[in-house]
Order: structure tokens, then C-alpha cells, then sequence
């Protein structure tokens, strides 16, 4: 994976520096957008000496990067936490982990992560043209290409490596046309119908 930051911040200085680079470079996201966004911009606006700056971070993509991977780490933990909880949940019932209610739990606070700060999230998922931002949000489709095969692999249906594709292929198709709302379409996410949509079309693929 392309490197984001050239070292890691160690000391709380340091780290308040990098702290104080990204959020800056948020608002500036905000509203200047990527096209006007520069490294000498985001330094004079977090009163950081460029030096410094370059110290951290190569250009201006890769302060891009880290603020998806900020935004990447909190969907992980958002999913998992759900995750932990339809299992506790089907385990405590004796019901299986596919189950519609489930699924419809988890692609929920999927859409939920990427639009609870839309404008911010559209603007990073734009990024996908430069190497170190398109790593880091294919790390968010693999991990939850990870959990649905992982719940392919309990519900015990197919075996193998048919699983591995299964989960692959559900993940994109859901991956893809949340990305594509995003940012063609986002005033679909708030009709029900578009969640609903998403899970009948989870349950069919993963149960045909």
C-alpha cells in the first residue's frame, strides 16, 4: 500500500501538529475543494511552517489519504460494533447470522457512516483518481467483504471458496451503488425504500 505519512508523529507535540494539519485540511476541503486545495494553503491556514508540513505528509493527496483512513477506521469500528451485536444476538435466539433483520442492520450503518457528513464524504470518495486515497477506501470494501464471508462461513450453505466470490460480489454490488448515490444521487438515501431495495437484494443473492 502507498505510504501516507513519511513518519509517524511520537510525540505530543508532533501529533498535535499532524492533528492540527488535518483538520484544517477538512475545512478547507470544505470550502475551497481538492482543485483549490494546496500544501502552502493548508500551512499558512494551521499556522504550520511548510517545512514541517512536508515533514509528515509529501503533498496535498496524502493529507487527503489520512483523513479517508480517519474515515475508513471509523466505519471498521461502527461495522464491528454492529457485527458483535447480531452475533450476540443470534446466538442468544439460535437463529442463523443471515438472517434479513441482520443484513439490514449492517447495510444500514453503512449508508450511515458515509452520510452523516455527506459533503465531507463525497469529497473523499472523489479522490479515488489518486493511488494512496483509492487504497484506503478498498480497505473499507474488503473489510466488509470480510464479514459477510465470514457469515457465509457460520451459516455453514456453501463451502469453500465459493464463499470468498459470494462475498466479493455482494460487497460490490452494495459498495457500488452506495458510492454511486453518493455522489450522483445522495437524496435517494433518505427514502426507505432505497435501504429496503439494498437488503432484498443482499437476501436473495446471499440465500439463492
Amino acid at each position: 500500500m502507498t505510504a501516507i505519512l513519511i513518519k509517524e508523529p511520537k510525540q505530543a507535540r508532533s501529533k498535535a501538529l499532524v492533528h492540527s494539519i488535518l483538520e484544517t485540511t477538512t475545512e478547507l476541503l470544505l470550502s475551497h475543494g481538492m482543485k483549490e486545495l494546496t500544501t502552502n494553503l493548508i500551512a499558512q491556514q494551521s499556522g504550520v511552517n511548510i517545512a514541517s508540513l512536508y515533514q509528515y505528509f509529501p503533498n496535498k493527496e496524502s493529507i487527503v489519504a489520512k483523513l479517508i483512513e480517519r474515515h475508513v477506521d471509523e466505519e471498521i469500528q461502527r461495522i464491528t460494533a454492529v457485527m458483535t451485536e447480531v452475533a450476540k444476538e443470534s446466538k442468544s435466539s439460535g437463529q442463523g447470522l443471515i438472517q434479513e433483520k441482520n443484513i439490514r442492520k449492517i447495510i444500514k450503518e453503512f449508508i450511515d457512516v458515509h452520510t452523516e457528513n455527506l459533503q465531507l464524504t463525497q469529497l473523499l470518495h472523489m479522490q479515488v483518481s489518486h493511488l494512496a486515497c483509492r487504497h484506503m477506501l478498498q480497505s473499507a470494501t474488503l473489510f466488509l467483504s470480510t464479514i459477510f464471508e465470514k457469515m457465509l462461513d457460520k451459516e455453514g450453505v456453501f463451502k469453500g471458496e465459493d464463499n470468498t466470490v459470494r462475498a466479493y460480489i455482494i460487497t460490490q454490488s452494495i459498495d457500488s451503488l452506495v458510492q454511486t448515490t453518493l455522489i450522483e444521487h445522495p437524496d435517494l438515501f433518505v427514502k426507505p425504500v432505497f435501504l429496503e431495495e439494498l437488503v432484498q437484494l443482499s437476501m436473495r443473492y446471499l440465500l439463492k
